[in-house]
């Protein structure tokens, strides 16, 4: 199974859909001290809420209920996709005491913990993305562009993106030729599991990937 299949069965899914599991997480940040979390990701408080930006949009958690809520056309909305509401918590459950990152750049499938995953199985999220930009790689590179990613000098489009300030992705496409199909890869930093679990990698390529889908309308 790969490592990115949960993340491929949630896509899709609000958070408040899986009414066990997002109990359970706005059970466990009720009440909250934002204060450890906050000063190792500095991140801003006040006496209601702790706020963070995910793939540079904000968001927020309610102090008192464990609530997330994000901000869309201005307003504040509790209607969070699965993907979305589980990597933000992980973040806050799973980020160290001292993070450290390698800048050595991996595939999930080779982060700590990852290797039960079978990695010769065919992966939901990112062949069907290959295929969709299969001859289109301008396209690709243009949604990177106003994503706000950096551009890269890897593959035949490569950029840098930010899910959170201290956790990034790298997405590498080459486009299909004469022998081989188009092919994407999405690296993180072999330390990432200093800030989330391994698992939460897959909500994260999901969501950028989606995000660029949006950018192209394909």
């Amino acid at each position: 199974m790969s490592i990115n299949y949960h993340a491929f069965q949630n896509r899709g899914y609000l958070f408040s859909t899986h009414e066990v599991l997002s109990q359970q997480w706005r059970s466990a940040f009720a009440g909250y001290d934002p204060s450890r979390i906050s000063g190792i990701l500095q991140l801003k408080t006040d006496e209601e809420h702790l706020y963070l930006t995910y793939f540079q949009r904000l968001y927020r958690l309610r102090l008192r209920d464990g609530f997330l809520e994000k901000q869309a056309e201005g307003n504040w909305t509790e209607e969070l996709y699965f993907n979305e509401a589980m990597s933000i918590y992980h973040l806050l459950h799973y980020t160290k005491d001292k993070p450290f990152t390698s800048g050595v750049w991996v595939p999930n499938s080779a982060l700590e913990g990852a290797g039960v995953h079978n990695r010769n199985m065919p992966d939901p999220l990112l062949e069907p993305f290959a295929a969709k930009f299969s001859g289109k790689a301008a396209l690709l590179d243009e949604a990177c562009k106003r994503l706000g990613g950096t551009r890269l000098t890897k593959g035949d489009v490569s950029w840098q993106f930010y899910a959170f300030p201290q956790v990034q992705l790298q997405l590498i496409f080459w486009d299909a030729d004469e022998d081989f199909p188009a092919q994407v890869q999405v690296l993180f930093d072999r330390n990432v599991t200093d800030y989330i679990h391994f698992e939460t990698t897959g909500c994260l390529i999901s969501d950028l990937l989606e995000l660029l889908e949006k950018q192209a309308e394909v």
